[in-house]
């Protein structure tokens, strides 16, 4: 009935009875513990499910908020908040505090939330307010300012209607410094009891995310969070990532378990180990899996720790299967993340996925239009397409890629690849005449080694589309 290979385990449906159904009494798997709290969840989700199936009638009390749902829901965009004063440090809270907001937020899972970086992090002060938010589609938007004296603090926010102008709400909130998570728990059930009245009847929904207990080691963090705004598009400056280690170290020194502190750490690594920062890359993918293990030990609700253990197993050590559960969990628990599905999307890819990753690909640009690492995620969209016989989408999204990033050699290897299995060899030529004055040294051994996909004949695809394109290798 079930069979399993290294990758998956599979049930074998012409083993199952068509007639099986839920039973008369008690809940779906009801007595089941397998001491798992993502088992636990999807248990009592689809309990609650096949619950609300059997008696239509009755209302249910929570909803399932899966990934899939949130889309169907009005979207709220986080605009930045003004900051105090231009000094560094509170550009840096406000920095921090914005983006605890937007992932608060989306910890509800119940509706797209739009991050700041869509819009360049502008404030309602930086241009019409419904201009700016009718950009990137959201049908609410948060705006709000920071007032600070010493370790005293005021947080205003407000919350728009776009498409009316309408000021819905608006409040006030004063407290020390240690106050600041509450004040974000205060504004996030404010905004979610206007945008989708019912969350208030389904509290259970929502993950509830662990709090740094030291306020210095979460200041430190907003200094990482402003140094990754300003660091530039895509992984950002090496010189910007290194100057989040020291404080990242001293984040954990003031607090041991400071998972997103571990998850950030791991993140350094594994974009050192990816972009040749390091000139071990074998050591710095094992000092980042070491980091995002930590991270989601810490705090298995995590969704970066999670998102960055998946990408490591990926292309560290070749774990697709618990590479897959890991991304997997990243957007359950945060499905407004455009860097959760693009993790998602890149590990279903090498999983050979591909209609699924598409999926989570496509969602990355729902989220945010202007993803600053968007060159790397069209990437995987041309390849997913070729992987899903969908060439005209393949040649579009390769085109695309090449005129966007004419720098960026692992992209311009797959536009080469699409472009050659497409037929339209020149043009196929002609993007290998680059990738190869950027990597003169491209040869089969490169291709399998880092384009390593769970199924084998999609390493073939790839050799056979630079082929195609004129490659000799």
């Amino acid at each position: 009935m079930i069979s399993a290979d290294g990758t998956s385990v599979r049930i074998n449906g012409d083993a199952i009875d068509s007639n099986f159904g839920v039973p008369e009494t008690g809940d779906f798997l009801e007595g089941l513990d397998l001491r798992s709290e993502p088992f636990d969840d999807w248990r009592r989700a689809e309990a609650s499910r096949l619950s609300n199936a059997t008696a239509p009638q009755a209302k249910a009390a929570v909803q399932d908020t899966s990934a899939n749902d949130i889309f169907e829901n009005p979207s709220v965009l986080v605009m930045g908040f003004v900051p105090a004063s231009p000094d560094h440090q509170d550009v840096s809270f406000a920095t921090g505090l914005v983006i605890d907001l937007r992932t608060s937020l989306s910890l509800w899972r119940w509706f797209p939330v739009i991050a700041p970086e869509a819009i360049g992090w502008k404030t309602d002060r930086d241009g019409d307010l419904r201009e700016i938010a009718t950009s990137v589609g959201a049908a609410y938007a948060i705006s709000g300012a920071i007032r600070r004296s010493g370790e005293r603090i005021r947080v205003s926010a407000s919350l728009t209607e776009v498409g009316r102008g309408h000021l819905i709400w608006t409040e006030s909130f004063d407290g020390e410094m240690s106050d600041v998570f509450d004040m974000q728990e205060a504004i996030g059930q404010a905004v979610v009891a206007r945008v989708t009245p019912e969350i208030g009847r389904a509290e259970s929904a929502r993950i509830i995310r662990q709090r740094p207990a030291n306020m210095a080691a979460w200041q430190l963090l907003a200094q990482t969070d402003e140094l990754e705004r300003t660091g530039g598009e895509g992984y950002g400056s090496p010189e910007s990532n290194r100057a989040q280690v020291p404080l990242l170290e001293e984040a954990i020194r003031l607090e041991p378990n400071y998972a997103r502190a571990w998850a950030r750490l791991g993140r350094y690594y594994f974009r050192s180990a990816l972009q040749g920062w390091i000139e071990d890359r074998d050591a710095a993918f094992e000092k980042a899996l070491g980091y995002c293990e930590r991270a989601v030990k810490a705090d298995p609700t995590e969704w970066e720790g999670q998102a960055l253990l998946a990408m490591t197993m990926i292309f560290g050590t070749h774990a697709f299967g618990p590479g897959k559960f890991h991304a997997l969990e990243a957007v359950r628990l945060n499905p407004s993340s455009p860097y959760a599905r693009h993790g998602c999307g890149c590990v279903l890819e090498w999983t050979g996925e591909a209609e699924e990753a598409l999926h989570h690909l496509r969602a990355i640009f729902d989220l945010n239009p202007n993803y600053p690492n968007r060159a790397a995620a069209l990437g995987d969209i041309t390849t997913c397409e070729l992987f899903a016989g969908h060439i005209e989408a393949a040649v579009e999204s390769a085109r695309q890629l090449r005129d966007i990033a004419p720098d960026y050699c692992r992209g311009l290897q797959r536009a080469a690849v699409t472009l050659g299995h497409a037929g339209e060899i020149d043009e196929a030529a002609e993007v290998l005449e680059r990738v190869l004055a950027l990597q003169p040294d491209l040869d089969e051994a490169y291709v399998r080694e880092t384009y390593p996909y769970a199924r084998p004949e999609h390493v073939e695809v790839i050799l056979d589309g630079l082929r195609r394109a004129g490659w000799r290798g």
